[in-house]
């Protein structure tokens, strides 16, 4: 297995900073600011006064435990974070915690094209696995500190146990991945005795031997996984209680990823394609599509359609969506090169073979009758709308020398204001890799700024320059919000570490996280990442509420594509109408920025059409 010829430089991360305990008197400033926009001037002295009890009284000690978790620990965050917000979660993973990347959309036209694509996922995923053991994956920086690449070893052999409570993590370095084809399991070896991987078109002609296997559909063991995590613990425990499907389990467990070769799904109505492809990678499409050949528990599941959709799926608990998405720009980026994953490769090696579960107790059919009713309501109630911004993309907006990331927030925050009539408690995740072991932090992207320009966008007596100013406040004071959060000067992480101070400690939790500005600015609304490709290609993930939105964006060089999610269980709460709001903001906030910038404006949006990437 050898590395790329361009790839010649080890890439280690060596100025990691220490995870920081911030001040808790800067960090109830920080929260005071983000609630400011909620309140009535009254009612938001009311609420600083919990938070000054809470800073002068209770918070005190609590601050002191976490700076002595601080001290002892490298990062007092990560392995709490984890178990919290994932192991301990026991809602389904599907939709509610586990994202999926969509690759372009792909172009088979018949089955030998669509294992050859597949065929090529499977070995720039090994040799992207290659690339990470040898550290030969980049190391990026933000301002002079290199980026944790940590997360990256996480993801491959990786799968999330269920258990009662709380989850597990396991890791396995093997040497096959997990075909699911018809429901039933495959073990297809990927590298020869020699460590190399298989070359294509070996992988090709032995997804093809799966393919065109005469096997009637296996049991819908699969759709276990998306049940709640209690459920799945006990169906898992019945399940394994037979040594034999203890072993087939095991080996699913053990494989580095699964591969989802699934049954066709009719072309969509034309606008609604990366809706549905969006909706396959995340839940699979509901009992009468593709939803039983998934193992929701892998952390990486590479799922592909014969239509051409393809994409994965990423259970979220061992890395954040960086990997995934940096993976399938790999991927991408090769498939065009006749030369990619053509090695010599004449070794011998076991063909695939199929894994049988033994016949099911009907004690297993309850189990299954309670996953089917899970996923039948994940399916129908979820509602996803997935489109293209064409009009422009960040290079207009870099060149009215503002920032594309917190422009497109401000969209989504003046989208949902002309729809909702109210602001939302705006929440967009930070990396925090300037860290070793980092993970994420918030950026409350809701202030008091921009609620002035969502007031300037919506009243008819603001002028022009009001509504530039006002946009270009509220776009800087964002990116200075975004930049104290890379560093770990934010608001979100520093209170969960006191509430998990009190826990650890059996101490009262402080009626400060009972308060209505806590409870109000902690409810996000909107739920919103930047996950960026140049290829045409997006994230998506659900909401965090029944009465708000999951919205990811993909900011390219002449375009946005979007992607958004709700639960449609109330009538005013829905991703199309909030994804059309969206795109509406955009281009009355395009339209002002070529208004306001005239000529020079006109000509940076027709220098960024010729020079499209």
């Amino acid at each position: 297995m050898l590395p790329r010829a361009s790839v010649t430089i080890r890439q280690v991360a060596c100025n990691l900073q220490t995870y920081p305990v911030m001040p808790l008197k800067q960090t109830i400033a920080l929260y005071l600011h983000s609630i400011r926009p909620f309140f009535s001037e009254e009612d938001f002295v009311k609420q600083q006064q919990h938070a000054l009890d809470f800073l002068r009284n209770k918070g005190d000690g609590l601050q002191e435990l976490l700076e002595a978790a601080g001290r002892e620990e490298t990062n007092w965050l990560a392995n709490r974070w984890i178990a919290a917000r994932y192991l301990r979660y026991r809602g389904p993973l599907t939709v509610f915690t586990s994202p999926c990347i969509a690759f372009p959309k792909q172009d088979f036209g018949n089955i030998i094209d669509f294992a050859h694509f597949t065929a090529q996922a499977i070995y720039g995923m090994c040799e992207f696995r290659y690339m990470l053991e040898n550290d030969l994956i980049p190391v990026h920086q933000v301002e002079q500190y290199d980026l944790d690449n940590s997360q990256y070893h996480n993801v491959f052999g990786t799968v999330r146990k269920p258990h009662k409570s709380c989850d597990t993590l396991e890791q396995c370095s093997s040497d096959y991945v997990m075909v699911i084809h018809h429901n039933n399991f495959y073990k297809l070896p990927v590298y020869t005795a020699e460590g190399r991987i298989l070359n294509i078109n070996e992988l090709r002609n032995r997804l093809l031997t799966i393919l065109h296997g005469d096997r009637e559909k296996g049991p819908e063991i699969g759709l276990l996984t998306h049940d709640t995590r209690n459920n799945w613990a006990d169906a898992y425990g019945a399940l394994c209680s037979q040594e034999h499907n203890a072993n087939v389990v095991q080996c699913i467990e053990d494989s580095l990823f699964t591969v989802s070769l699934d049954e066709v799904v009719s072309q969509p109505p034309k606008g609604r394609e990366r809706a549905v492809l969006a909706e396959q990678l995340l839940h699979g499409g509901g009992l009468k599509s593709n939803s039983a050949n998934r193992w929701m528990d892998k952390t990486l599941q590479l799922i592909v359609n014969p239509n051409g959709m393809a994409g994965i799926c990423m259970e979220h608990a061992p890395a954040d969506p960086q990997p995934a998405v940096s993976m399938m720009s790999y991927v991408q980026s090769n498939i065009t090169n006749p030369q990619f994953g053509h090695d010599d490769c004449t070794n011998v090696v076991e063909q695939p073979h199929q894994l049988q579960f033994l016949e099911l107790d009907r004690g297993m059919d309850l189990w299954l009758d309670a996953a089917r009713s899970s996923i039948d309501k994940i399916s129908k109630r979820l509602e996803l709308e997935a489109f293209k911004f064409p009009c422009y993309g960040k290079c207009l907006i870099k060149s009215q020398g503002l920032s594309p990331d917190s422009f497109i927030q401000m969209a989504l925050q003046l989208a949902f204001y002309r729809l909702h009539k109210e602001l939302p408690a705006q929440y967009e995740s930070a990396h925090l890799r300037i860290f070793k072991y980092g993970r994420t932090e918030t950026i409350r992207s809701t202030s008091m700024k921009s609620y002035a320009f969502v007031l300037a966008m919506t009243s008819k007596c603001s002028t022009l320059r009001e509504r530039v100013m006002a946009l270009r406040a509220a776009v800087d004071g964002h990116h200075a919000q975004t930049r104290m959060a890379l560093h770990g000067h934010a608001v979100d992480r520093h209170l969960f570490g006191l509430i998990q101070m009190a826990r650890e400690h059996a101490l009262p939790l402080p009626q400060f996280f009972c308060s209505l500005g806590y409870l109000k600015s902690s409810q996000f609304r909107v739920l919103s990442s930047q996950v960026a490709t140049p290829h045409d290609g997006f994230m998506a993930f659900g909401p965090h509420t029944s009465e708000g939105y999951g919205c990811c964006y993909n900011p390219r060089h002449n375009d946005i594509i979007m992607a958004i999610t709700s639960w449609n269980l109330k009538p005013q709460i829905s991703a199309s109408s909030y994804g059309k709001a969206i795109e509406m903001a955009l281009a009355d906030m395009g339209q002002l920025i070529l208004e306001a910038g005239g000529p020079n404006a006109a000509h940076a949006a027709t220098d960024c059409k010729k020079t499209d990437k």
